[in-house]
């Protein structure tokens, strides 16, 4: 896979390793709601990645514009039905998204065992998603072979 910046997977990674990182800033405050929302900008990002590389379709765009997990996971999985992510989980964690950012009637004071629990969702979302990545790199590769093959057959 390949290792640019400007890829959803690469701002998926590094928002994930600023939430990771910030469990610390959360043990000396008491406050983990910044560990929360950056999970739910990585799993974000990590799910668009998906869309970004392997769905093409008039969909992708307006849900490259939305931060409803459940409805990007629910279109993923549409196409791959073998992806194993819970939709509870992604759900669960898309709620930080705004509820630990923003005071308001929807704030949430995020514990640390929610800011793990967060973490432990976004290193299983990363784990499945670099394989499917992975993977559907491979049968691209295979299939590009395939033709190049035919081509080189037909002359």
């Amino acid at each position: 896979m390949e290792k640019k910046l400007n890829t959803y997977f690469s701002r998926a990674y590094s928002d994930y390793l600023y939430a990771k990182a910030g469990l610390e800033v959360g043990k000396s405050f008491g406050d983990y709601n910044g560990v929360a929302s950056m999970c739910a900008q990585s799993a974000e990002k990590y799910l668009k990645a998906v869309l970004e590389q392997c769905i093409i379709d008039e969909d992708v765009m307006s849900l490259l514009h939305s931060h409803n997990l459940r409805s990007i996971l629910n279109r993923i999985k549409e196409v791959y039905k073998e992806l194993d992510v819970s939709t509870k989980d992604i759900k669960w964690l898309g709620d930080f998204y705004f509820d630990a950012r923003y005071p308001g009637d929807n704030f949430v004071a995020v514990s640390e065992e929610d800011a793990l629990e967060c973490l432990r969702i976004v290193e299983d979302l990363e784990t499945k998603v670099r394989y499917l990545l992975e993977e559907e790199e491979k049968r691209r590769a295979l299939k590009k072979e395939k033709i190049n093959n035919l081509d080189t057959f037909s002359l």
